[in-house]
């Protein structure tokens, strides 16, 4: 009966050790080696956000240019044309006011507003131009700017009480 114990005690630490020693030669790889593939991923993120911060500047820059960030400012941002702009701004009943609209980057985006009393529907090119639209504030007002599909770039905007 002796034997069986040593067999089983066997049995029992041969995997472990087999286990110690293929987990062994992973960990005395060098940390800093990356795969070609995450390198590109983390190059491409880099570029990207490069690109980003630079139409941000140009469109910013080019709305800065012919509008006023006085008092009359009621509310401005800049988003990705793939996100859009979304805004249901607190606006005075039947006080005018003027849109500013520039997009830096490719393709077309639209202006909409809902209700469509409010203002014109209006495109807008992403060549840095800006677009002006004035309109009427009323209860419940909600801007929409969408960039169309295949769409790249970034939309600054900003609503100045007239």
């Amino acid at each position: 009966m002796r034997p069986r114990p040593g067999w089983l005690l066997g049995c029992v630490l041969a995997p472990a050790l087999l286990l110690t020693a293929c987990t062994s030669d992973h960990d005395s790889a060098p940390e800093s080696t990356a795969s070609p593939s995450a390198t590109h991923r983390a190059t491409h993120r880099t570029t990207e956000a490069q690109a980003e911060k630079k139409l941000t500047a140009q469109a910013q820059s080019a709305l800065d240019a012919v509008t006023d960030q006085d008092d009359s400012m009621v509310e401005s941002g800049v988003e990705r044309v793939s996100d859009g702009v979304h805004t249901q701004p607190d606006l005075a009943q039947g006080v005018s006011y003027k849109l500013s609209v520039v997009c830096a980057g490719k393709g077309d985006t639209e202006i909409a507003f809902t209700p469509t009393s409010a203002g014109s529907k209006k495109s807008v090119s992403c060549d840095r131009s800006v677009v002006f639209e004035r309109f009427v504030g009323k209860d419940s007002l909600r801007l929409d700017i969408q960039g169309k599909p295949g769409m790249t770039g970034l939309i600054a905007w900003r609503i100045n009480k007239v």
